[in-house]
């Protein structure tokens, strides 16, 4: 889940909002097309010359158009239409006043505008020995109209700090023991310092559900006016937030789950192994009152849906743009006539998204096979209320079907599936076995994109050498998202390796395929580099 990719699906280029803090990684790029103010702490020159004192490249430094010295961001919209959007991503940790920075940006947004945060999971950070704030502790900062942080936040960062095998930012997953990073004595120089200038530290520490208690508790308060319309769990170690006015939908549980929610949250670790606790689906109970409609079908799964579908339908589900995804037409596009009438197998079809587009762009029919239980069901709402016809889905584990059926498949699609496998060498060998025509979107590691201080390399396990026909292939253990949430998209392995990409690119010649087409390269991705793979044999073009 790149929730960087799917903010910038969701406001588009002809949306006008702003970006807090963009800095030299900026979500909405305005040399991309964005129609975005960047908001940030210091000017641009300041902010060059800080990060090329840490040896980063500044060279997307966004352009700093108004300097927050605690203003109404309203008085930027020269407009007076207010603003569509407002993105901070990992900013609100910092800020020394969240409930007033929450109240300017209600005021400065336009009815139906909203705020996208990203926000660190204190559990995958070095606030990890911290406890998470209420909205008790911010409404103090609030109500003495706090311009610098606090002294006990100031401690507690600084004689806090932690570590988990010796790094200070982990994915879920990740094994190594807790050390304190921080002492007491850091901690309480730091409090009691005299310095003027203004001193940083992450003020406020959350889980999921503590934030999202937290924001409840001051809405219901009267304090703020936004509220939660959409929340996608941890993956990484941020967890997401879109917040409105007047949300559309909003799937907030009630204040007493969220509260026990905090406390499991912040108790120990569970195992992450897919074996480790059975889990029931998350099916909403009951019978359904109202008159049939496609959208009480899409609401058994209220909250689990990844898909944004289709405008025209007028059904409400997720945020991800996956119906006439770029990657799916730009393949349909490199095969022009010959796709017309094919059948195809489509490996991970998640919700039917991608299935939907292969069948409008011409496909005779498509077999999809899903290993994840609500998400094949969730599959089979997709071909109900889209009436899918030509569409079959499948539950369960692809390997074995590829190794026992000796079905030939004029096309394979497995969008997003490479990287979650153990051994994506020998997916790739069962692949190669069963058509002449694969398509591929997969992430890899990428040692020309990922240079050393890379975090994304922190997710990394040392590579393992797999020899394959007299070559060292690397691959890399590569943890993800705990496989319990409901709306987890990856793969039942509890420890996929990733591949390199000049690796991958030689295998898959290595197994015939000497038409070789690229695509969709993003070697900036935030989980790791990602693109698009066609691989074909040319006999296939006979």
């Amino acid at each position: 889940m790149d929730f960087r990719e799917l903010i910038r699906n969701e406001v588009g280029k002809n949306s006008r909002g702003i970006e807090i803090g963009a800095s030299y990684a900026p979500i909405l790029p305005k040399r991309d097309g964005f129609r975005t103010l960047v908001i940030d702490h210091t000017d641009t020159q300041s902010l060059r010359l800080k990060y090329n004192s840490m040896g980063v490249d500044t060279s997307r430094l966004e352009t700093v158009d108004a300097i927050d010295d605690g203003g109404e961001f309203s008085e930027l919209d020269l407009t007076g239409d207010g603003f569509d959007f407002i993105v901070a991503s990992h900013v609100f940790e910092h800020l020394t006043d969240p409930i007033h920075f929450l109240q300017r940006c209600e005021r400065a947004l336009k009815p139906g505008g909203k705020v996208y945060l990203l926000v660190p999971d204190r559990r995958y950070t070095f606030d990890y020995l911290r406890p998470s704030t209420t909205a008790g502790h911010m409404l103090a900062a609030y109500l003495a109209e706090q311009k610098r942080h606090g002294t006990a936040v100031l401690f507690d960062h600084h004689a806090s700090n932690a570590t988990r095998g010796g790094i200070q930012v982990w994915m879920e997953g990740h094994k190594g023991d807790f050390a304190f990073a921080g002492t007491p004595s850091s901690g309480y120089a730091s409090a009691t310092s005299k310095n003027d200038e203004y001193v940083d530290c992450h003020a406020w520490v959350f889980t999921p559900s503590s934030f999202r208690l937290a924001m409840q508790d001051l809405y219901n308060a009267g304090v703020l006016g936004l509220k939660e319309e959409l929340f996608h769990p941890s993956f990484g170690c941020e967890f997401y937030v879109v917040m409105s006015r007047n949300p559309s939908v909003t799937t907030q549980p009630d204040r007493l789950t969220l509260a026990l929610n905090a406390i499991k949250e912040a108790g120990p670790e569970e195992p992450s192994s897919a074996a480790a606790t059975p889990r029931q689906i998350d099916i909403a109970p009951g019978y359904e009152s109202t008159a049939p409609s496609a959208q009480n079908a899409m609401d058994i799964f209220k909250g689990g849906w990844v898909s944004a579908f289709p405008s025209e339908t007028g059904l409400r589900a997720g945020t991800n743009a996956l119906f006439a995804d770029p990657r799916i037409l730009w393949l349909t596009a490199q095969l022009k006539d010959w796709f017309k009438g094919k059948d195809v197998l489509e490996l991970g079809p998640l919700e039917g998204a991608h299935t939907a587009t292969l069948l409008s762009e011409g496909a005779a029919s498509v077999t999809a096979i899903e290993a994840k239980r609500d998400s094949y069901l969730r599959c089979l709402v997709t071909k109900e209320v889209l009436q899918l016809h030509g569409a079959s889905f499948q539950l369960g584990n692809f390997l074995p079907y590829l190794e026992r059926e000796e079905t030939q498949w004029p096309l394979i699609v497995a969008s997003g599936v490479l990287y979650h496998m153990s051994d994506p060498i020998r997916t790739l060998e069962l692949l190669s076995s069963r058509t002449d025509r694969l398509y591929l979107w997969t992430h890899v590691v990428d040692p020309d994109a990922m240079l050393p201080g890379d975090p994304r390399l922190d997710a990394l396990g040392d590579p393992e050498l797999r020899d394959w026909n007299g070559r060292l292939i690397k691959l890399h253990k590569r943890p993800y998202l705990e496989q319990k949430e409901k709306t987890f998209c990856g793969g039942m392995e509890a420890e996929p390796r990733w591949i390199n990409r000049e690796d991958l690119l030689w295998l898959l010649a290595q197994l015939g395929f000497d038409e070789i087409i690229t695509a969709h390269d993003k070697p900036d991705a935030e989980h790791g580099p990602s693109l698009s793979i066609l691989a074909s044999r040319s006999k296939a073009s006979a």
